[in-house]
């Protein structure tokens, strides 16, 4: 289920959403695609970073490791989530090819 732009900001900090703002239409359908290459890699880092430590804090969860930060993950969740989303809609207009 799409989540809207508000509680996209909401969930993540100014410079996360910074990152993802960009990756709504019509602002991605005006990046030539050096640009779209570009953020696409930008939104995998996020996204991977944002993996590493929702794995992180469920292995604690578990017992297996040092808890940082508390042990609700939820909001690590919802975050990687939106980085996985914005990554989609990107790579889905890359895949097309119709930028210049």
């Amino acid at each position: 289920m799409a989540m809207p732009r508000a509680n996209e900001r909401k969930l993540l900090g100014e410079a996360d959403f910074a990152l993802v703002a960009p990756s709504h239409y019509p602002e991605v359908g005006r990046l030539d695609r050096p640009a779209l290459i570009e953020l696409a890699r930008r939104l995998r880092e996020a996204r991977d970073a944002s993996r590493a430590n929702l794995a992180t804090m469920r292995r604690a969860k578990r017992g297996k490791g040092d808890p940082r930060g508390g042990l609700n993950d939820t909001g690590v969740a919802a975050k990687k989530q939106i980085f996985a989303a914005a990554l989609k809609r990107v790579s889905k207009l890359l895949d097309r090819g119709e930028p210049a």
